[in-house]
């Protein structure tokens, strides 16, 4: 991963999972209940349920008012939609849920609710990107906590080999990083280019996340498929810092 392209890397990874959902987004059209879902508009679910429309009923793009709702952070109405029986595991087309667009936008209340309602904590998309993943390149520490205490799959791996743990040290959730580990994260874990989350914490200036991985044992002499490792990257890329605390690690050029 030579530095001509580690940046590109990084950057691509951190594209594939913080677009893999919103790029996936909800699309309330073709159906009354889903687009009443999608707007908050509260009164008109309410009438739509009362008059016995499909809770499940799908839009142009296969999602159902639970997800729309939940993408968009409505909580009374996943909880009326809830209620109503509405299936927390449903799927749009491309595969995401609504707990995966809850815990990508970043709304813990639904998170819990829809966890609650049996959401599956593992579902995933067409990529391979799970809830977890979502919530961990966004930095959501609490989604987190609901998730891994729901039992989602902390090694879990989307199609390029990404876990949580390297999406989280890429993006610098040091909080993130800690839970990640404590639910027994793999640290050596490698994408398919050979990189760990130290590496890639380390080609882009991570600080904190690389001490929080030392401190955890990750192997500082581990190397991609080039030959590079997170000494040689993080120099290339010029954050000083990292070298030394590497250095003091045992890592070797």
């Amino acid at each position: 991963m030579k530095n001509a392209r580690n940046h590109a890397v990084v950057l691509g990874l951190l594209v594939v999972l913080a677009c893999a959902l919103s790029g996936s987004r909800v699309h309330a059209q073709g159906n009354d209940l889903v687009d009443a879902a999608s707007k908050g508009d509260l009164p008109r679910v309410r009438a739509l349920l009362a008059a016995k429309a499909d809770v499940n009923a799908k839009s142009t793009n296969d999602a159902t008012a639970l997800m729309a709702a939940s993408q968009e952070g409505r909580a009374e109405i996943v909880k009326l939609l809830i209620a109503a029986r509405a299936d927390a595991n449903a799927k749009a087309r491309d595969g995401v849920t609504a707990l995966m667009v809850a815990s990508q936008r970043g709304h813990a209340e639904i998170v819990e609710l829809l966890i609650a309602a049996k959401a599956d904590a593992n579902a995933k998309e067409k990529d391979g990107v799970t809830a977890l993943m979502a919530a961990s390149v966004n930095g959501g520490a609490e989604i987190v906590k609901l998730l891994i205490a729901a039992g989602a799959d902390a090694n879990a791996k989307e199609k390029d080999g990404v876990t949580a743990l390297m999406a989280a040290s890429m993006s610098g959730h040091a909080e993130v990083v800690k839970l990640l580990l404590a639910a027994n994260a793999d640290l050596e874990a490698k994408i398919r280019a050979g990189a760990t989350a130290l590496i890639l914490a380390s080609i882009d200036g991570r600080t904190e996340v690389v001490k929080l991985l030392i401190d955890a044992k990750a192997d500082v002499n581990a190397q991609d498929k080039d030959g590079d490792t997170a000494m040689t990257l993080a120099d290339e890329n010029g954050h000083a810092e990292i070298v030394k605390l590497l250095k003091a690690a045992g890592a070797k050029k």
